[in-house]
């Protein structure tokens, strides 16, 4: 049923000064590793899970041709009833699309950049329309810099959306901060008319929240942009997204050292919510050659406080 998983392949090491990032093409464009002075940005796969391929034991992945779960056995668009079946084994609904479990090929490869592209085609039970991807890794000043680009190249109109899904070590203390306007409802079928609703009182991170404190998985409406995760000690890592990635979804589970910050265009189970027309899902329709795009940097600001931070 998921013959369809690739191995992880071939593993890319670019390096810029004493950053270095560590990317596996052919196992869905996944990211391995990101680190700076030799400290871990990004949560490292570990070697178990480089053996494996185990599609959540990477450092980050890129979320095409939508972000989040659909639930359900498909989805309608456009007067059409579309199947969707489970993707991966973790899950029981197809979840986060097709390009983090598809080989990618390599265009461009130097030092301290490479340009991946996927040419999807549909098949039975998976996404049903036909897109390329592009991605840009890029080392740049110590600072990782991800360029996603969706094309489609479908005869048809598609919905679609992209999105990034990084992995954050996290210790107690560390405190997540960032600005947005609303907060969508808890994943789950029977909540798909709901739209989002104020941010409500624990899960508002305006002023900083302490995540190993937080057990959390919710996509923020009208995120501005920035987040910014302060670990003990005085390193902070920003976040920086553009382009159509408007929301924030924040996965933070009580018994894991992480936490998941990733900047998406659409509502977690947006193509239902799009069919139901409720507001603000954010499912792009693209004509035949349109696209969609967005720009994430990750990177790590040292602030000192009267000495060295550590």
């Amino acid at each position: 049923m998921f013959d369809h998983l690739p191995a992880t392949g071939r593993l890319v090491t670019l390096r810029d000064g004493d950053a270095e990032l560590t990317v596996a093409p052919e196992c869905g464009a996944r990211v391995a590793a990101f680190r700076v002075g030799g400290r871990d940005v990004l949560r490292p796969a570990t070697t178990e899970g480089l053996q494996s391929a185990f599609t959540y034991g990477f450092s980050a992945f890129p979320l095409l041709a939508y972000s989040g779960p659909v639930f359900g056995d498909g989805f309608g668009f456009a007067g059409n009833w579309y199947g969707l079946g489970r993707n991966v084994p973790a899950e029981p609904c197809a979840v986060h699309g097709e390009g983090w479990i598809r080989p990618w090929r390599i265009l461009r490869e130097r030092p301290s950049e490479i340009c991946l592209r996927l040419d999807y085609e549909p098949s039975p039970g998976a996404f049903p329309f036909a897109w390329r991807g592009d991605i840009a890794y890029r080392l740049d000043s110590g600072r990782f810099v991800t360029e996603l680009v969706l094309t489609n190249t479908d005869r048809r109109a598609m919905p679609a959306g992209i999105g990034f899904h990084p992995y954050f070590p996290k210790s107690p203390g560390t405190v997540l901060t960032f600005n947005a306007a609303g907060l969508w409802p808890p994943d789950a079928p029977e909540a798909v008319g709901e739209g989002y609703g104020p941010v409500v009182p624990g899960l508002d991170f305006t002023n900083g929240l302490d995540v190993d404190e937080i057990v959390l998985d919710r996509c923020y409406e009208g995120w501005d942009g920035v987040a910014r995760l302060a670990a003990p000690g005085g390193a902070t890592t920003v976040i920086v997204a553009d382009g159509a990635l408007g929301k924030l979804q924040v996965y933070d589970a009580w018994d894991y050292p992480y936490v998941c910050i990733e900047p998406v265009s659409n509502a977690n189970d947006g193509f239902n919510r799009a069919a139901l027309g409720v507001p603000g899902h954010a499912i792009a329709v693209l004509q035949p050659g349109e696209q969609l795009a967005g720009t994430v940097t990750i990177y790590r600001e040292v602030q000192t406080t009267g000495r060295a931070a550590e």
